[in-house]
């Protein structure tokens, strides 16, 4: 009887660890959308070439790794406010011609705004 009762609390453990695991990397996404939101808004006037490039392609790839998770209403608004304070200022980026010049770079940057259909 006593092993049956450890079994149970084993198999209660792992799911609820796998469970707790699983959101936090789900809010781990958005944290690092968040995060990258701030370093825009707080950095992106001092940016370089690479550095534009550089967040790019992290934002590229934190939407990539937000689609293999389901988010609920609220958590879709919030990453949705979060999409668009990063779209923002990469539109300031461009119209302050930090990279307007640079055809690579602000040509991917145009990409990712009207994927998420933000007119610049």
């Amino acid at each position: 009887m006593k092993l049956r009762t450890f079994l149970t609390a084993i198999v209660i453990a792992i799911f609820g660890l796998t469970t707790l695991n699983s959101c936090t990397t789900k809010q781990g996404a958005i944290r690092q959308m968040q995060n990258l939101a701030y370093d825009l808004r707080d950095n992106s006037s001092y940016y370089t070439i690479r550095d534009w490039e550089n967040a790019a392609e992290r934002f590229g790839d934190i939407r990539k790794k937000m689609t293999k998770f389901q988010y609920t209403p609220t958590e879709r608004r919030q990453i949705g406010e979060i999409e668009g304070q990063c779209a923002r200022y990469m539109v300031q980026g461009i119209k302050n011609g930090a990279i307007g010049g640079i055809l690579g770079v602000g040509n991917e940057i145009r990409g990712i705004l009207d994927a998420l259909g933000i007119k610049y």
